[in-house]
Order: C-alpha cells, then structure tokens, then sequence
C-alpha cells in the first residue's frame, strides 16, 4: 500500500496481511483475534476503520450474507461470486463463466469497464440440507 502515511498504517499493514494470508471470510471479530497475536493493543473498533478504508480504496472485500451473519471480508484478487448458506453461515467463493468476467455480454457486446461484479448466493449447503 502506498500513499500518504496515517495513524494507523502498522494496523492498516497487519489487517491487510491477515485478509491476504488465507482464503476465508474473516468477520471483524477474527481479523481481531489474529491480529491482537501481534498488536495486542489493538481495538475492534482500529479494526472496523481499517476494514472500511481497505475495503473502500479497493484493497479488500465486504462480503454480506443477506440480513443473516455479520459482514465478512476478503483480500480483493480474482472476480469471483459468493454462496452463503443461511443456516451455518459459511461463505464459499464460487469461480464466474469467463463471459461474466470479461463483460462480454450477448448482443450488447463489449462493455467498456466494470466497476463492480457482486454476486451472492443464498441458500443451504449440503452438510446443512443432509442435516434436515
């Protein structure tokens, strides 16, 4: 991340770090966790701020189960989708045609430029519907 320097840029660093170590959809709450192992001094609410600026300036994503679950977020990297299921909670990333991704669409052809692709599945996984 470059640019101007801030208060927080050690946190900002760090949360940054955590969102692109793996490929889950940490909440607040665990970014916090993980974090606090190398900033113990860190609130969730530094947490919650460096969250919103990542996620606005484009460096990482909010991922919404519907009303259902706390927000979720993500290191921004390949366009991709989300299936959420309503009874555990977990979000899956789910791999777009390549049409979908290069915005070539049907009779309208070439769109200029995409600024956002969100797409978000809602439904039950399979270990929650064999469950039922």
């Amino acid at each position: 991340m470059n640019g101007k320097k801030t208060r927080n840029t050690r946190q900002r660093t760090l949360i940054l770090e955590i969102l692109r170590a793996g490929n889950a959809h940490l909440t607040a709450e665990e970014v916090l966790q993980k974090a606090r192992k190398k900033l113990p001094t860190v609130s969730l609410g530094t947490v919650y701020r460096n969250l919103h600026y990542l996620r606005h300036h484009g460096y990482a994503r909010e991922v919404r189960n519907g009303d259902n679950g706390p927000a979720r977020f993500e290191a921004s990297g390949a366009v991709h989708a989300h299936f959420h299921c309503r009874s555990c909670n977990k979000v899956r990333n789910i791999r777009l045609p390549q049409e979908l991704v290069e915005a070539q669409w049907g009779d309208s052809g070439p769109i200029a430029s995409v600024s956002v692709l969100d797409l978000h599945l809602i439904g039950d996984c399979s270990d929650c519907a064999h469950g039922r």
